[in-house]
C-alpha cells in the first residue's frame, strides 16, 4: 500500500498527535471498556477516515447492518456515497455464520475453522484495509470455550498479508485482569485503548487511557472523550488538586 499523507489516522485530531496518528497494515488492536464510554464512536470515525482517503474499510458488528449505518450517518463527517460506492460495508457477524451453516450459540471446534476461514475470504474479497469487529465479545466467548489462542493471531497474519489492520471493541465492566481470556493473547495487540466512566461530581465523564501503542512515543494520559454534533474531541484529563 503507497504511503499517503493522513494514512493510518484516527480523524481524530487530539489521537492522532499523540500516538502520531499511526495504524500500520499489520496491526492488531483493542479497545475495551463498559458499554456507552465512546469506543463505537471513535472506532467509527477511524472507518471513515479510511473512507475519506479512498480505502475500503469493514465494520462486523452485532447490529442489524440497517441500524449500524443509521448509526453511523449520525455523525459529523459521514458520508452516505461511502457506504453507496461500497468503500464501506457493513456485516452482521450472525448472518455471516449462517451463511456458511454455523449457529454462533452452538459451534464446534470444526466450526470454528469455518469461521476464521470466512472473515479471512471476507477481508480478501472486499480488499478492506481497516476492518473493526464490534464488539468482539461474542467471538471470544466462543473461542474461550475451545481455549483457541491461534484465531486471532492467525488473523492478525492473514490481515497483514493483505496490508490491512484490524481492531476490536471489547465491552467489559472490569479492569485489565478481565482482558485475559484463552482466546486472545495480549502478546499479539499492538495498540490497546481503555475507556472507562470517571465519576467527577455532579458529573460522570467517559475517558480514555492508551495503555499501548507499538511504534510511537506516548503516555498513559488519560483524556476525557467529548462526543458532539461536531464529532469527537479528547481533553487532557486534568485532576483536581487535593487540599492538605
Amino acid at each position: 500500500m503507497d504511503e499517503k499523507e493522513g494514512e493510518g489516522s484516527f480523524g481524530v485530531e487530539r489521537l492522532d498527535n499523540i500516538a502520531m496518528g499511526k495504524v500500520l497494515p499489520g496491526m492488531m488492536g483493542l479497545f475495551y471498556g463498559p458499554t456507552g464510554t465512546g469506543k463505537s464512536s471513535i472506532l467509527a470515525h477511524y472507518l471513515f477516515q479510511g473512507a475519506r482517503e479512498g480505502s475500503n474499510v469493514c465494520l462486523i458488528t452485532d447490529e442489524v447492518p440497517s441500524r449500524a449505518a443509521a448509526r453511523m450517518s449520525s455523525f459529523e463527517g459521514y458520508n452516505q456515497k461511502w457506504l453507496k460506492d461500497g468503500y464501506i460495508s457493513i456485516l452482521n457477524l450472525k448472518d455471516m455464520a449462517s451463511l456458511i451453516g454455523v449457529r454462533l450459540g452452538d459451534m464446534t471446534r470444526e466450526d470454528c475453522d469455518l469461521m476464521y476461514d470466512l472473515l479471512v475470504q471476507t477481508i480478501g474479497h472486499l480488499d478492506a484495509r481497516r476492518v473493526v469487529i464490534d464488539p468482539v465479545n461474542l467471538l471470544v466467548d466462543i473461542l474461550d470455550k475451545f481455549n483457541d489462542r491461534t484465531f486471532f493471531s492467525g488473523l492478525k497474519g492473514e490481515v497483514s498479508t493483505r496490508g490491512a489492520a484490524v481492531i476490536y471493541a471489547m465491552d467489559i465492566s472490569k479492569g485489565p485482569e478481565s482482558l485475559e481470556t484463552g482466546s486472545l493473547n495480549l502478546h499479539d495487540l499492538d495498540i490497546i485503548i481503555r475507556f472507562r466512566k470517571e465519576k467527577v461530581t455532579p458529573m460522570v465523564l467517559d475517558t480514555l487511557t492508551i495503555e499501548r501503542w507499538r511504534g510511537t512515543l506516548h503516555s498513559k494520559s488519560t483524556y476525557v472523550i467529548d462526543i458532539s454534533g461536531e464529532g469527537v474531541m479528547l481533553v487532557p484529563r486534568i485532576k483536581p488538586m487535593e487540599v492538605v
